[in-house]
Order: C-alpha cells, then structure tokens, then sequence
C-alpha cells in the first residue's frame, strides 16, 4: 500500500475526536515514549489529537503483521515524503498537476507491540517539522482534522445567522448590480435599449428607468395617450414601480417604459418624466391619465404642461365605491 493509499484510508475504522489537554502540544520526547497503548487505535487517536493540537495534519504509513497481530505501525507528518515525479510533469496528463503539498517533513511516531507486557510502546517520536503549523481557523482545512461541524468552530444556527445577516445587508446592492448587468446585456442585443438610473452619495442605486426599442417604436404610433401608474411597493424591495402604459389599435395594451424609484415624490417624478421624454425624443403625449396622486399632478405640470391630465376611471370608481 502506497502513501496516497494510506491517507485515504487514515478515518477507516476509527473515530477521531479533538482531545483539550493541557500541554498537550507541548509534550516533550521523554515523555511521549514513557506512554503504552493497549491498542493500535488508542495510539492513533494519541497522535491524531497531538497532530491537531501542534497544527499539522498526519496520516497511516507503513506497518508490520504477524499471526494477525500489527506487531509495529507507524505515523508520518502530512507533509512527509514527495510527489511521485510522473505526477509532477503536466506532459501526457489530463489537467495541470495539483499543487505541491510534500516538502519532506521527517516529523513521525511510532509503536511495537511487546509480547513480555502485552502493549504497544512508543518506538520512535520525532516531533520535529520543516514547515509552518496551521493555526486558528486554519486546522478545519487540513484534511486529516476534518471532523465536521464540531471543527469549524460554529454552529449550525451561527451559520444560518451569518448568512441571513449578508441577505439582509447585501441583497439589494447585489441585485442592483446584477439589475444593471442585465441592463447591459439586453443593450448588447438592442441598441436602441435606453436605462438611465441615479445613485447615492455611498454611490447606492437609487432610482432606474429603462425601455427597450419596441417600446420605443411603439410609443412614437400609439404614444398619444399615456397611463402612468405607480404600483404601491409590491415588489421584493418595498419601491414602487411605474409603468408607462398606453394601447395599441388592437386595444391591447403596451408598456412604452417603466421604472423603480425610491420615493413618490414631485422632485422623484419630475426627474422621472423628463428622463422618459427624453428617451423618446421629446415627443410628447396629448393626454396623461394617473390616480388622483398630487405629487404626479405637480410633475405632469411641470414637465408636460401642453398635455391634458385626466384621472383613471377605474380609480374613480374605486374612489366612489370606498367612500
């Protein structure tokens, strides 16, 4: 059996539990081969424990069977040995060798079985290495002291805190990003796409409007009358969403544009109105139809004052019938 074989089998059988002993990363050599084992198991959870209380990871190496009793077993350091060369050479390989983890390490334990007491005793320990120890945070990736959630050193429920505190701050800033990237892919496509959007001083997005090309040749056949709607905050971000809406010669309706903003305010609606218009070419509707919102009054005012402003009829009835 090979070192790459005696790593992968280095939990077979044996359940590896991070022991707290005091001193225990300090043990000097007297005093681990002063130890005996009852069994092979029990000294390798001895060194897989030192292994994890020093900070380097370990695993089987050779060992020596008679009369179906391990009469010797030995443990190296991770890092011991070096790659097998065929495996360093990228020519005639499938993908690009992995990076290099062996640097030779000489750090090693190992045990005999004594027939006069009946235990194992400590043949040989060597304590020293020739690389940095993992430390901290850092032991949860060596690979021989991946024990699960117990050693990442968090909860489960930690976990799910952590990430649903990221959801809750970075959510929207991802999706704006992601929004805007959309953005931009849809302009690769249609040229005549139009986004504009405006940010805060923390350069935040705040308000964005978009229309792509069909809507904007449908608005200049059929943009004599435009609907401006507000839905009120129905959406994942609690903004509210206009669309610009009107119909075409079929009576089937058509979105000319639409937009999230961050307010329904006159100075939010104005900005919105001139952005529209200006996507359009200046062209202005005859008549706009809105709720009996002020802030929308105010801004049709200011920004298209040659158009009409009449109130839905459906709004209307609505009004009518809640009052």
């Amino acid at each position: 059996m090979d070192a790459s074989e005696n790593e992968n089998q280095a939990h077979e059988g044996v359940e590896y539990v991070a022991v707290d002993v005091p001193g225990f990363g300090s043990l000097k050599i007297a005093e681990v081969q002063d130890l005996t084992f009852e069994t092979v198991e029990e000294a390798e959870k001895f060194y897989f424990a030192y292994s994890a209380a020093v900070g380097f990871g370990c695993r089987r190496d050779d060992k020596g069977e008679s009369k179906g009793r391990i009469r010797w077993r030995q443990w190296v350091c991770s890092k011991e040995g070096t790659r097998d060369r065929k495996y360093l050479e990228a020519d005639g390989l499938g993908r690009t060798p992995r990076k290099q983890t062996r640097v030779s390490c000489a750090a090693r334990f190992s045990i005999n079985y004594n027939d006069t007491s009946g235990v194992y005793v400590v043949k040989k320990f060597d304590p020293e290495h020739n690389h940095e120890p993992a430390t901290g945070n850092q032991l949860a990736f060596v690979r021989a002291h991946r024990w699960g959630y117990s050693a990442v050193g968090f909860t489960i429920k930690d976990l799910y805190n952590k990430l649903d505190q990221q959801r809750r701050t970075s959510s929207f800033e991802s999706d704006s990003e992601g929004a805007l990237s959309f953005m931009r892919g849809l302009a690769a496509k249609d040229p005549h796409l139009n986004c504009r959007f405006t940010t805060d001083p923390e350069d935040r997005l705040v308000d964005i409007f978009w229309r792509d090309g069909h809507s904007y040749v449908d608005y200049q056949c059929y943009g004599d009358v435009v609907i401006f709607d507000s839905t009120y905050k129905t959406n994942a971000y609690n903004q509210p969403l206009v669309l610009f809406v009107g119909t075409n010669n079929h009576r089937g309706s058509i979105v000319f544009g639409a937009a999230l903003i961050s307010d329904e305010t006159v100075e939010t609606y104005t900005w919105l109105l001139r952005i529209f218009l200006e996507s359009m070419n200046g062209k202005m509707p005859k008549a706009v139809l809105t709720d009996n919102d002020e802030a929308m009054r105010q801004a049709i005012e200011t920004v298209m004052p040659e158009a009409r402003h009449r109130l839905c009829i459906w709004h209307i009835a609505k009004n009518a019938t809640s009052h």
